[in-house]
């Protein structure tokens, strides 16, 4: 239950130290989604007692990012899978970071959140939480919390807008945290990028 309370709260952001190189330049110029169309893949990587791998898949305006959570730190046992799926992305203003680096703010609406366990005990710990105000999880069968209050965290309705921000660096990219405040983040993750496949 630790560690569905660790990822619940934590499951819209690559969990990596984050980068205090905030965006010294912005202009007024949009661009399509093309840059980053495809699928981007991290290495597997440690977040406290847990490892992550992580994709990032965007084809036209539909983008995706998934979750695998490992208990290893080789990733190779698995428990459980976050898919985050999105619509209508959008490519603002151009960035460039002090490092010189650029990238774009963009913004999403959200489709659907789902989560798939994979191990049994994290099923029965589900089910003994009542975990998103389901009492049936199963093994590998996906539940939709999308709209739903699990544990101390509600989670978006569909059509929510979620701002965000991505820095490009040759086949590496590295995104800020999705944002529904109204705000687009000032800086991105840097330790784990997501490379181009």
């Amino acid at each position: 239950m630790k560690n569905i309370l660790y990822v619940l709260l934590l499951t819209g952001l690559s969990i990596t130290l984050i980068s205090c190189a905030k965006k010294t330049t912005t202009s007024s110029t949009t661009t399509t989604t093309t840059e980053l169309e495809g699928t981007w893949i991290t290495s597997c990587y440690a977040s406290g007692s847990v490892y992550f791998l992580q994709t990032l898949i965007v084809s036209g305006t539909d983008l995706t990012r998934i979750f695998k959570v490992y208990t290893n730190s080789t990733c190779s046992t698995d428990n459980g899978i976050w898919i985050d799926t999105f619509s209508s992305l959008s490519i603002g203003d151009n960035v460039t970071f002090t490092s010189g680096s650029t990238g774009h703010k963009f913004s999403v609406a959200v489709s659907t959140f789902a989560y798939t366990p994979t191990l049994a005990s994290e099923v029965s710990a589900l089910n003994a939480a009542v975990w998103c105000g389901y009492s049936n999880w199963t093994i590998n069968t996906v539940k939709d919390y999308t709209g739903k209050t699990c544990g101390s965290t509600s989670y978006h309705v569909a059509n929510t807008t979620y701002l965000g921000l991505y820095m490009l660096v040759g086949n590496n990219l590295f995104l800020g945290d999705f944002s529904s405040t109204g705000n687009y983040p000032t800086s991105v993750y840097t330790s784990v990028p997501l490379v181009k496949q």
